[in-house]
């Protein structure tokens, strides 16, 4: 049987491509609000006793609109399954979309680093020293964290006697350097003693190496970076932290002679969109990256289905101070990250262009309605107040290593007239960790529970009105945004007007999911609607962050 509404849908391999639609006993799509296209079912009636050669793992699979051959949905092929029974003999065909693409790939990756827990002892014997992590020693420090490089009381030291500490992770990575920084503090005053930084290319110094190199003085030394391009030339992937002696040698007569280096930075080179490396130090002008930033790289570095060079990317403004996964990340775990750090942003994956990549969108959330529906077709809520929280706990891991938490509180208008306080938890885990962004993700989480959503779950099988365009679209050219849904009584959330509860109410589509033997499609309002899938992938999320 064909499909009783105008979609076509076709089959791509290397051995070429055929239109399937007549064939075709039910389709299924699906998208959300992050990832884009997310899956999509057809069922075929075809005899089982051959393999077509359209039909191959990581084939092609698009919908196409039949009506002006706009794509409906986009993706390839991952589980052709078979079956036969009372039904015939059917060929159920299931495809992952564009947003699969982003955990294909994973890798150790380090945008910004505070190495105080990733260095290496090395070049310690002319004369041995001591090293530490510690709280910076100096009598009118703040007690920050450090390195602590010493030449202990009582020894003999010789010219050029050295105390060195080696930072590998961007080398181990299979990264560059892209900016280095530090600020020192000292137990004397002695010109004989230097605090230095040096980047070297897999452990040698090589050629052109401008150095940061500065006189011990109690008075002690604050920010000065070095930069790719300024300072060396591309290629140099570790660093070194030290201190050295320049004078002719004598006893250490006392317990002062210590240098702490402390707000250490190392930053990795990162891509544009176009997959470009950037070795220059223009687009490393500050000790911190953006998110923006960010997901540029994702596209050159990692997600190189998607048409980088053509993507969509908005700018952030949050200062992002630590963003390193040694232990390997998918791009998936990154833009999740991101979310966090910037949460009024979403990305997105569709259709490919005539090139094979997909398009990708990195945008802000929607602010104005798109959408104007009713209850005519169905519509169930599962709003529930158990969403609301008034002070959550963030998890985290300091430069040095250890587990630390921030409590952040604030006020909820429902929970504070019942006399009910309700604290969650966050776990950053080991990879995304500063005081600066525990605060940002514990407020942005408690401002997205302040108020229970007005979640739920509209069935739409009829045009409605999109605002964007100007049309009546069908239930399968929904996409993300703003709808109003008339004959609700609102909620007063962040999303409705100011003046409220006028029976119309407004919520964000998160996710949606057409199913041509209905002709309808299903919207998920504010949340995603309970399902098992969705509980097993938080499961197994879970799992995944224990484990690191």
């Amino acid at each position: 049987m064909s499909l009783p509404i105008p979609l076509t849908v076709r089959l791509r391999t290397s051995r070429g491509s055929r239109d399937i639609t007549r064939e075709v006993r039910d389709l299924s799509i699906r998208w959300t609000d992050p990832g884009g296209y997310a899956t999509c079912q057809v069922s075929l009636d075809r005899p089982l006793t051959v393999q077509p050669w359209e039909i191959a793992y990581y084939g092609d699979l698009t919908v196409h609109d039949g009506r002006h051959g706009g794509v409906v949905w986009d993706g390839r092929l991952e589980d052709p399954g078979r079956s036969a029974g009372t039904q015939g003999q059917v060929w159920d065909l299931a495809a992952v979309g564009g947003q699969a693409h982003t955990r294909d790939r994973t890798v150790p990756l380090i945008y910004i680093d505070n190495p105080l827990t990733s260095l290496d002892r090395v070049d310690n014997a002319t004369p041995k020293g001591d090293d530490s992590v510690a709280t910076d020693p100096g009598t009118n420090a703040s007690q920050q964290q450090a390195l602590v490089l010493q030449y202990p009381q009582g020894i003999t030291i010789v010219t050029n006697a050295r105390v060195v500490m080696r930072y590998l992770g961007i080398q181990q990575a299979g990264q560059k350097l892209a900016r280095v920084d530090h600020t020192w503090d000292t137990g004397r005053t002695d010109s004989a003693f230097q605090v230095e930084s040096l980047c070297r290319t897999d452990g040698s110094l090589a050629s052109g190496e401008v150095a940061r190199s500065d006189n011990w003085t109690t008075a002690g030394g604050g920010s000065s970076p070095r930069r790719i391009g300024t300072h060396w030339t591309a290629g140099r992937n570790t660093v070194e932290w030290r201190t050295i002696y320049t004078g002719v040698g004598g006893a250490i007569n006392n317990d002062l002679h210590w240098a702490s280096v402390s707000n250490m930075l190392a930053m990795a080179t990162r891509y544009t969109a176009a997959g470009v490396e950037q070795l220059t130090g223009t687009p490393y002008g500050n000790s911190y990256v953006l998110a923006h930033e960010v997901v540029a790289d994702l596209l050159g570095r990692l997600l190189s289905a998607f048409d980088g060079a053509g993507a969509t990317i908005a700018s952030t403004t949050h200062p992002i101070d630590q963003l390193a996964y040694p232990d390997g990340v998918d791009s998936a775990r990154v833009l999740d990250d991101l979310m966090t750090l910037e949460a009024g942003f979403t990305w997105r994956a569709w259709e490919r262009n005539a090139a094979g990549k997909y398009r990708f969108e990195w945008v802000q959330l929607p602010t104005t309605v798109r959408y104007e529906a009713d209850l005519l077709d169905g519509y169930e809520s599962q709003g529930s107040a158990d969403g609301l929280h008034n002070s959550v706990t963030v998890r985290w891991r300091d430069s040095k290593g250890r587990p630390r938490t921030t409590t952040r509180t604030s006020s909820v208008p429902e929970l504070d007239a019942a006399g009910l306080p309700r604290q969650g938890s966050i776990d950053l885990g080991s990879d995304v960790g500063s005081t600066s962004a525990a605060n940002r993700v514990g407020d942005q989480w408690l401002a997205d529970r302040r108020y229970a959503p007005n979640a739920g779950r509209l069935r739409v099988a009829r045009p409605i009105l999109d605002l964007q365009t100007g049309r009546m679209v069908q239930p399968w050219e929904i996409r993300p945004g703003l709808i109003r849904v008339r004959g609700i009584l609102p909620r007063p959330d962040a999303l409705n007007p100011a003046a409220g509860r006028d029976g119309v109410t407004i919520m964000r589509i998160v996710g949606g999911e057409y199913r041509a033997s209905d002709g309808a499609a299903t919207l998920d309002l504010d949340s995603y609607a309970p399902s098992t899938a969705r509980l097993l992938a938080a499961t197994r999320a879970k799992i995944r962050l224990i484990r690191r």
